[in-house]
């Protein structure tokens, strides 16, 4: 007689459902862009050139730097992310260019 084995199926249910993106602005003129860091690969040179090129390309947007933020990927990781919504409400931040470093 053969031995009979219970089959397991490997692909698990779907952890995260998905959702409709947010609406894309017009333009970033007159936009607050906010700036979140992990402060990990050169984004104190890298945000700079970022801004310098949104400010050239529309002259009205406002940029709210990284550290209003604080680092992403620090010792108050977990806080942070879990405030941001609220922050990013407080901020009045309509997009926000993340830098995640590797």
């Amino acid at each position: 007689m053969e031995p009979q084995f219970d089959v397991v199926w490997p692909k698990s249910p779907r952890g995260v459902q998905r959702r409709r993106p947010a609406t894309r602005l017009t333009s970033l003129d007159g936009a607050r862009v906010g700036f979140v860091w992990d402060f990990m690969f050169r984004g104190e040179e890298i945000f700079p050139v970022v801004a310098d090129a949104l400010t050239a390309r529309f002259p009205g947007v406002q940029i709210v730097g990284y550290d209003t933020f604080g680092n992403i990927h620090g010792p108050d990781e977990v806080a942070l992310v879990e405030a941001m919504p609220g922050t990013l409400d407080e901020h009045s931040i309509d997009a926000v260019v993340v830098g995640n470093g590797c």
